[in-house]
């Protein structure tokens, strides 16, 4: 059994299976399609690979870690700049934004904490 990904009809990749899987893939199929689950299985099959296929990206291709789009929003907001969609769509590029910003970013919640700050603290 031949198992391919195949991206906008220009790039296909196989995919390796060894023996028991090709056979548990199959019995499988059958049961999907004997119980009439086939649709739920294939959204499965689905959510799997593309789950699998983000693990695969470059790091900086992957989504932002849950913090660094928290960061980066923190510091958007208390410099008043815009955050690039690819900043909330990209690792890579929400940490060039936090590295671009992250001084400017501490130096001025520095400078709000001061003047907030009762005298003697």
């Amino acid at each position: 059994m031949l198992l391919q990904l195949v991206f906008e009809d220009q790039w296909s990749i196989p995919v390796p299976m060894d023996d028991r899987l090709q056979e548990a893939l199959g019995v499988q199929r059958e049961r999907a399609h004997c119980e009439d689950f086939d649709l739920a299985f294939v959204e499965r099959l689905s959510v799997c690979f593309a789950n699998s296929l983000t693990e695969c990206l470059d790091t900086d291709l992957q989504l932002p870690t849950d913090n660094q789009l928290k960061y980066a929003m923190d510091i958007a907001r208390e410099l008043g700049v815009s955050l690039p969609a690819d900043a909330l769509r990209f690792r890579g590029s929400a940490h060039e934004f936090i590295d671009r910003f992250e001084d400017a970013f501490r130096a001025s919640r520095e400078r709000r904490r001061r003047v907030t700050s009762p005298p003697g603290e």
